[in-house]
């Protein structure tokens, strides 16, 4: 066996915990932590959804053209063992507590007046389709093995990642030229006209978030959800 398929056979499946964006940035922050997973992973479900919308069609046959109205993210579903200790020397409560910190905003955040849990990216050799830039949606720990003290040895946790956009390039209509359209996550105590405004200045643009969404009732966004923002050139007058 070569020695390049000897390192793909042992690669290590790891989460990667970053900062938060902070103040104007639209990307991560500094990478945190990592948490490694001495079992790989038997399965992996990616789910990954386009939003189409039908209009009635009085004079369609059978039905109308759908719409396209916006890509939705990819969502990762995978169960991780934890067993004894790592290479690291980090135990399995030390573990489980670093997972836990992607449900809670950071103290950082916190400061900053914009809330939010750290970013998170799971790595498997040169898996590329199931790594990108998440928020922990949910977590299910269970644990299995303890010590004579209480301690546990061994926990499964499921794990449920969603999709943090990026920024989209889009086109100038009136010069033609490449500009950048940017994104947000929408947390709790958020609504989109308090997303407007911090992003674009004007609350009248959470129609324009709405519709670059495709969101038909404003009242349902739920945290955690990554948001396209309007280009400050395209927001309406």
């Amino acid at each position: 066996m070569s020695k390049k398929s000897s390192d793909q056979k042992m690669a290590e499946a790891i989460l990667e915990i970053y900062a938060p964006p902070a103040g104007g940035q639209t990307g991560p922050g500094a990478l945190r932590d990592k948490v490694s997973f001495q079992f790989r992973p038997s399965e992996l479900r990616l789910l990954k959804e386009a939003s189409w919308v039908r209009h009635n069609a009085r004079m369609a046959s059978h039905s109308a053209v759908p719409e396209f109205t916006g890509s939705q993210p990819r969502i990762l579903s995978l169960t991780a063992v934890l067993d004894e200790t790592d290479s690291r020397g980090q135990s399995v409560d030390q573990r489980t507590a670093k997972l836990l910190t992607g449900c809670s905003p950071t103290e950082s955040s916190l400061s900053d007046g914009r809330p939010s849990p750290p970013w998170v990216r799971f790595q498997w050799g040169e898996f590329e389709s199931v790594s990108f830039l998440a928020v922990i949606s949910q977590l299910e720990t269970t644990y299995t093995r303890f010590s004579a003290s209480g301690e546990p040895l061994r926990a499964v946790c499921k794990l449920t990642l969603e999709e943090i956009g990026t920024a989209t390039k889009g086109q100038n209509p009136t010069s033609g030229s490449p500009d950048v359209r940017h994104s947000c996550v929408f947390v709790r105590g958020d609504s989109l006209q308090s997303v407007a405004v911090r992003n674009t200045g004007r609350a009248a643009d959470w129609r324009s978030i709405a519709e670059l969404n495709g969101i038909d009732d404003p009242s349902k966004v739920l945290p955690g959800r990554p948001l396209l923002l309007p280009s400050p050139r395209r927001s309406p007058e």
